[in-house]
Parts: structure tokens; sequence; C-alpha cells
């Protein structure tokens, strides 16, 4: 199949009409970006240096493959509409320069490489946004551990080799047991941190809800617990 893949791809990139049409199969653009070969192939042709118009025309159809392909995380839950656009507009500027120099097309599709980062982005806004809602409160804020409401953000490429030493870090410092919620002692800076670095390696991402949901507890005590207590430690350990 994958020189079947690679036949569509050659004949959108000089046939506008058989690109219309490709464009408007998303069940196909999902299979042609999840063949190794098919997307290893317009890789090179729109990062290669000898033809720029042929690489801007491979580096667009790529984007126009995503976007079409129903595949881009379109966010969840209670996600503003502005917050999610900005983080979404944030996203396509960072792949156009990043792409050629960062993506590796064995390692994964487009579009996944493309929401590891478009959901970090995300926190991202939410971050700003909430600094600059306190700053016109005037509100007094301890801006260094404001930014640890949430973990920090892995680069894509090096996702889960970095999830997976951060884990590793985490069980090796068993003192973090010693940190825990008051009145509860099943809830300690160890347990949370690997629940949370757990979460982010299989998905990508991690809710407080759901964190909430498992240790029966309220998700605002648990957001608390982890801002003031555990997300300094996990920094400390980060900076050793």
């Amino acid at each position: 199949m994958s020189n079947e893949f690679i036949c569509w791809l050659q004949v959108a990139l000089s046939n506008p009409i058989a690109k219309a049409k490709l464009l408007q199969q998303p069940q196909k653009l999902q299979q042609i970006m999840s063949d190794i070969p098919a997307r290893q192939w317009i890789f090179e042709q729109a990062c290669q240096t000898d033809d720029p118009k042929l690489a801007m025309t491979a580096k667009n159809l790529i984007i126009e493959m995503m976007k079409f392909s129903r595949l881009i995380w379109s966010g969840g839950g209670n996600l503003s509409p502005d917050i999610y656009e900005e983080a979404l507009s944030r996203t396509w500027e960072w792949f156009n320069k990043e792409m050629c120099l960062a993506y590796l097309p064995e390692k994964g599709s487009f579009v996944t490489w493309f929401n590891k980062r478009l959901k970090f982005r995300i926190l991202d806004v939410i971050r700003e946004r909430d600094k600059e809602q306190k700053r016109r409160l005037h509100l007094s804020t301890d801006e260094e551990d404001d930014e640890w409401i949430y973990p920090p953000a892995p680069e894509p490429e090096r996702w889960h080799e970095t999830i997976q030493e951060w884990l590793e870090l985490v069980q090796n410092h068993s003192h973090l047991r010693n940190c825990r919620v008051q009145h509860r002692p099943d809830i300690n800076c160890q347990f949370l941190l690997i629940n949370i670095l757990q979460m982010l390696h299989s998905s990508g991402e991690f809710s407080w809800d759901t964190l909430a949901q498992n240790y029966q507890v309220e998700a605002a005590t648990l957001k608390r617990f982890c801002k003031m207590r555990c997300f300094p430690i996990f920094k400390q350990l980060l900076s050793k």
C-alpha cells in the first residue's frame, strides 16, 4: 500500500483537481499519514532544498492533509474557543518553523507530533490568561509558583524519553512519600507525581478532575497541594 499512497501524493502535488479530491477523503488521508514510507516521502519533498517551489507545495499539502484528516485535537471539556484558537495558531507557527528541523517521520505521524505540542500550548495560554487577569485585578502573585500549577512540558521530539526519565527520578526519591495531604496519608507527592507523569506519558495530558476522582478528594485540594508542595519539590529535583 505504501507505493499506492506515494502515488496519490505525487499526483496531488502536480494536479490541483486530484489534490482537492484527495482532501475530501479523510479516511484516505489518515491512512497516508499512518504509513511510514508515505509520510517519509512527503516529508523529504517538503524539506529538500533543490526545488524550493516543490518544497513549499509539499509542505502546504502536509498541512492541508492534517487539517482535513479530522485528527487534529479539537480541545475538550470546558476549554474556551478563544484559548483553543490562540494555542492552535501558535502551534501552527511552531510547526512551520520546526517541522524540517525536529520532526522524525519514523517516530509518529505529523498529527501526533502536532497534537502533543498543541495540548501544552493550551496550558501556556491558560497560564498567561491567569497571570494577566491577576495583574489587572492587582492581586499579588508568586509568578514562579504560578507557573507550576501545571507540570513542565517536554519537547515533543523527546516526549516519551523525558517523561520516562522523570518517572524514574520520582520513583527513586522515596522521601516524597513523606509529603502528605493533611488527614489523608494515602495522598502523597510521590504517588501524585507518578500518576500525573503516567497520564502524560500515555495520553499527553492529565486532568485534575480525574486525579480527584481517583483519590476521592476535591480537585482544588489536589491542585493547591501540588502547587504548594509537590511541584516545587519536583522542580528542585529537575534542577539538580
